[in-house]
C-alpha cells in the first residue's frame, strides 16, 4: 500500500469515528439521572434556575464541557 492510500484510510477512519460519536451523544439530558463528570449535574442545577443561568453556565464552561442549550429544553422552567 502506498503512502497516499494509507493517509486516505486514516483520514476516512477519523471522519467516520467523529460522525458516529456525534450522533451517539446527540440526545437530550435527563436531569433526573445526569451523567457525573460531564458538567450535566451543574448544568441541570443552572437549568432549574432558568434559561439565563443555564446560558451563562454553558458559555462559562464551553472550553471544559460540550453542552448545548437544546439538550436542556425540557428542564428549563417556562416563564
Amino acid at each position: 500500500m502506498n503512502r497516499t492510500t494509507r493517509k486516505l484510510h486514516a483520514t476516512l477512519a477519523i471522519v467516520v469515528t467523529a460522525t458516529f460519536s456525534a450522533f451517539v451523544h446527540a440526545k437530550p439530558v435527563d436531569c433526573a439521572r445526569p451523567a457525573v463528570g460531564t458538567g450535566e449535574v451543574q448544568a441541570c442545577k443552572a437549568a432549574a434556575q432558568g434559561a439565563s443561568e443555564l446560558r451563562q453556565f454553558i458559555q462559562r464552561t464551553q472550553g471544559i464541557h460540550i453542552l448545548y442549550m437544546r439538550d436542556f429544553v425540557d428542564t428549563v422552567p417556562s416563564s
